[in-house]
């Protein structure tokens, strides 16, 4: 048995939650346009490492079994940093610094408080995506932040950061049932969720979720209940049709046009096969140590602001053979982390962060750089890490 500690996380997890979603915000649109000083990031990592420091110092040292996991990330974020020493001339690395930094911050950050009390912190961190998804729908329901071609997105972020929080709150409303003793009205929001989804026009987003219920399906398939899941089912193609009604009509043109029209009658994949063909002849040019930290927009003569939108071919064109290997690693150390809890330590909060993980990990195949792909190892650090077990002194 684990000994809870007498002082639990609080606001901390909050302000990391926020500084972890906020993603990138600078003042420059205020005047200031003084690198570092402008990054929004900077004073809320200043509040949010003050914040845990405080916070800690009255619950005492915490230590952790799975910091193996956070040294496999980091070590591939260590190296993705070094790599800027082999950058083509005039390749621009200080932002992606930053980004690397920032990343590292937050998974240091989320470690200590997995160490502290990883199913509280988890189920925060859950409860919070729960709320977002439902602001981010909200918003993007009231037309507050939709693309000119009619795509949904919410809060200065685009369509595949809102799919994003779509999914999640998917994911959300069916952990916050499962948690809540099964009561239907957490299920409600489901179809909601989806219609944003799609509503977004984000295909990668939608084919990261079918991979999400496949290994969903083949990790629960011995224990389907069918008796058990079908009043849920039932609730949710009754709500499913009613936001069907309501607001398939509004969506309907888009969808036709997106989705069938340009995706399956034209093939269009928004550049990104030929970004993905750039990365594999940039990695098959550049094979062991790839072109360095943000090498791709360099070599490629590609639009400045274009990057490859693919995370494993991203670490493959810029940090070659070994950042491909860091990078699997890093997947393997979280996996065998993960499997090597015991079955008391798996609980309902480490398996839905593991889900959301492979959600994020999912999503970061087809959009988003390095930065996007920070939710994907803090949620995937919060299912393999946990408080240390209370040794039990041996009597002679």
């Amino acid at each position: 048995m684990i000994a809870p500690p007498a002082v639990r996380p609080g606001l901390v997890v909050v302000l990391a939650f926020v500084v972890a979603l906020a993603g990138r915000f600078t003042l420059t649109r205020a005047g200031v346009d003084i690198p570092v000083v402008n990054d929004v990031r900077v004073p809320l990592f200043f509040a949010l490492i003050l914040s845990l420091a405080l916070e800690s110092h009255h619950a005492g040292h915490q230590p952790a079994e799975g910091g193996h996991a956070l040294i496999g990330i980091l070590a591939l974020l260590g190296y993705q940093g070094i790599s800027v020493l082999w950058t083509p001339p005039g390749a621009v690395t200080g932002p992606m610094l930053g980004d690397l930094c920032a990343i590292a911050g937050l998974l240091v950050v989320y470690f200590n408080l997995a160490a502290w009390d990883r199913d509280r912190v988890t189920a925060t961190t859950l409860t919070l995506f729960h709320i977002a998804a439902w602001v981010y729908f909200l918003a993007a329901a009231a037309g507050l932040g939709r693309q000119a071609n009619g795509r949904w997105s919410a809060l200065g972020g685009g369509p595949n950061v809102f799919v994003r929080l779509m999914i999640l709150g998917v994911i959300t409303s069916l952990y916050l049932y499962l948690r809540h003793g099964e009561k239907l009205i957490w299920l409600v929001p489901i179809p909601a969720f989806l219609f944003g989804a799609i509503a977004s026009g984000s295909r990668g987003g939608l084919v990261a979720l079918g991979i999400t219920i496949v290994i969903a399906l083949l990790a629960i398939r011995p224990r389907i209940d069918l008796e058990r899941v079908g009043k849920p089912l039932g609730l949710l193609v009754v709500v499913g049709l009613a936001v069907g009604v309501v607001g398939g009509p509004v969506i309907a043109g888009f969808v036709q046009q997106r989705f069938v029209q340009a995706t399956v009658g034209q093939g269009y994949a928004s550049d990104r096969d030929v970004l993905f063909r750039m990365a594999l002849r940039i990695f098959m040019q550049h094979p062991l140590l790839g072109t360095g930290l943000n090498g791709f927009n360099s070599v490629s003569g590609l639009d400045p602001d274009l990057y490859v939108h693919n995370l494993p071919l991203s670490v493959a064109a810029e940090g070659g053979a070994v950042g491909l290997l860091l990078l699997v690693g890093a997947w393997l150390i979280l996996w065998h982390a993960y499997v090597g809890l015991p079955v008391a330590e798996r609980g309902l909060e480490a398996r839905t962060a593991a889900y959301c993980g492979i959600f994020i990990g999912g999503t970061s195949l087809f959009s988003g750089d390095y930065y996007d792909a920070r939710l994907m190892w803090i949620l995937l650090l919060l299912a393999a890490v946990h408080p240390a077990r209370a040794r039990i002194p041996i009597s002679h």
